[in-house]
């Protein structure tokens, strides 16, 4: 969910405020030690940080785009949630039938409750948080209690769709067609939870944020000295111009490559989990307004 809100440059800035405020001391040190203190031997090559600055270039594009495929990823794995949460109900609403209408309503108003428990439990997971924070009013009271148990409250809840089903089966609402058509559903959620979950525990080697950052740190440290020569005071504030955009890739690049990492720039995962709420009580025929953004997602998904 991509937000049509400008990020402000006071935010963006803010990310990098560390980097700015070593740059800038360090380039107020080198025009003191040229112009003020005349220390001319204080020069090199302008091709040496240029050269540099080119293969950081390089290295940034190809860490931005593994970590926008591992964002994006992140985004379409939610996107099939909001798709199988969907067809799940829809199924259930259809498949099942009985000769007591109350009965089928509360099987329908079941499944969805636990689907929508699982949306937020699954997203409460991912983040670190919580999973049953917000999903007590989803299920009875025996039912919460044996998710409750489990180290994995999700795939609890997915379980739980399992034996439900059984249940139908044995109760003879719904036939084997019907049966594979639902659980064929449930499968597929299983499998969007394990790679969300995969995206979650696979995290970018820490050897290279280390080498980028060195690299970048070398090339801020070399730039100044092949422009004094040629810029005189002019160069710490060239110098911060030029670092920013190095700076910010890279911090765009690290929050990219964590999508479920609860900070600002994350897939809307609360967010897209409310609009699936919404939807599954209004198939229910509830009267279900729309909530507002949840207050636990980031106020900007792109950086």
């Amino acid at each position: 969910m991509l937000l049509d809100n400008k990020t402000p440059i006071i935010y963006s800035l803010g990310k990098i405020k560390l980097e700015l405020i070593v740059v800038t001391i360090y380039a107020v040190s080198i025009v003191i030690l040229h112009d003020v203190v005349h220390l001319g031997h204080m020069s090199i090559p302008l091709g040496i940080p240029a050269l540099l600055g080119t293969a950081i270039s390089l290295i940034l594009g190809f860490r931005i785009s593994q970590s926008y495929d591992r964002w994006w990823e992140a985004r379409k794995i939610w996107g099939a949630i909001v798709n199988d949460s969907r067809t799940l109900v829809r199924q259930v609403m259809t498949f099942v039938n009985s000769d007591n209408p109350k009965k089928d309503f509360a099987i329908h108003e079941k499944f969805a409750n636990a689907q929508i428990g699982f949306c937020f439990a699954l997203g409460k997971s991912l983040r670190g948080l919580d999973p049953l924070s917000k999903i007590r009013d989803n299920f009875n009271e025996e039912d919460f209690m044996v998710i409750a148990k489990e180290s994995n409250v999700p795939n609890a809840i997915l379980k739980l769709h399992g034996m439900r089903l059984k249940e139908l089966i044995k109760e003879e609402v719904v036939n084997g067609f019907d049966v594979i058509q639902i659980d064929g559903t449930i499968s597929r959620l299983t499998d969007h939870m394990g790679k969300a979950e995969r995206i979650k525990s696979t995290i970018f080697p820490v050897t290279y944020t280390v080498l980028v950052e060195f690299l970048l740190y070398l090339f801020v440290m070399l730039l100044p000295l092949g422009l004094t020569d040629y810029f005189g005071y002019l160069v710490a504030p060239l110098l911060i111009l030029i670092s920013i955009p190095f700076f910010l890739l890279e911090k765009t690049a690290i929050n990219l490559q964590n999508p479920f990492n609860n900070n600002k720039t994350d897939t809307p995962v609360l967010t897209i989990a409310n609009a699936i709420e919404m939807n599954l009580n209004q198939m229910l025929g509830k009267d279900f307004k729309k909530k507002e953004k949840n207050e636990e997602d980031g106020k900007f998904f792109v950086m």
